[in-house]
C-alpha cells in the first residue's frame, strides 16, 4: 500500500504544470505542449483566484493575460502537430474539453471578483471562448 501512494504521489509531483510560459514553449512535441499549457492556464486562475483575495490586483490582472496566452499557445501547439481536427480529433477533444472546464473557472471567477475588476476577466474569458468555439467548429467538421 505505501508503495501505491509513493508511485501516486511521484506520479502527480511529475504532472505539475510548468512555472511560466517559456517552460511551455520549451517543449519540443507539440502534443505534450498543448497539456502543459492548459495545465499552467488552470494553475494561473487559482492564483489569479489567491492574488484577488490578497489584494495583488497588478498580479491578479498578469494571471489573467497569462491564461489568454497559454490557450492560444495551446491552439497553436494543437496546429502545430498538422493533423486534421475532424479526421484525428483525440487531442483535439481532450483540449475542448479542458478548455470547457477554464471556462467554467473563469465564469466562477469573474462573479467573486468586484465589478470594476470583471473586465479583466471578461477578456480573459472571451479569447478562451474564442479559441474554444473554433476548436470544436473543427472538431465538427463543419467549418468552411
Amino acid at each position: 500500500m505505501k508503495c501505491f501512494l509513493l508511485l501516486l504521489g511521484f506520479s502527480l509531483w511529475a504532472q505539475q504544470p510548468p512555472l511560466d510560459l517559456d517552460a511551455v514553449r520549451a517543449e519540443p512535441r507539440p502534443d505534450k505542449r498543448y497539456e502543459k499549457a492548459l495545465g499552467f492556464a488552470s494553475e494561473q486562475i487559482t492564483g489569479a483566484r489567491k492574488q484577488y483575495q490578497d489584494g495583488k490586483f497588478e498580479q491578479f490582472r498578469q494571471c489573467m493575460r497569462d491564461v489568454a496566452e497559454a490557450v492560444k499557445l495551446c491552439d497553436q501547439a494543437l496546429r502545430g502537430t498538422g493533423k486534421s481536427p475532424s479526421k484525428s480529433p483525440k487531442n483535439f477533444k481532450r483540449a475542448e474539453m479542458r478548455m470547457r472546464e477554464i471556462l467554467r473557472r473563469l465564469t466562477g471567477l469573474e462573479q467573486d471578483v468586484s465589478v470594476e475588476d470583471r473586465g479583466v476577466v471578461a477578456k480573459a474569458k472571451s479569447s478562451v471562448q474564442e479559441i474554444h468555439d473554433n476548436l470544436l467548429f473543427d472538431i465538427m467538421g463543419r467549418r468552411k
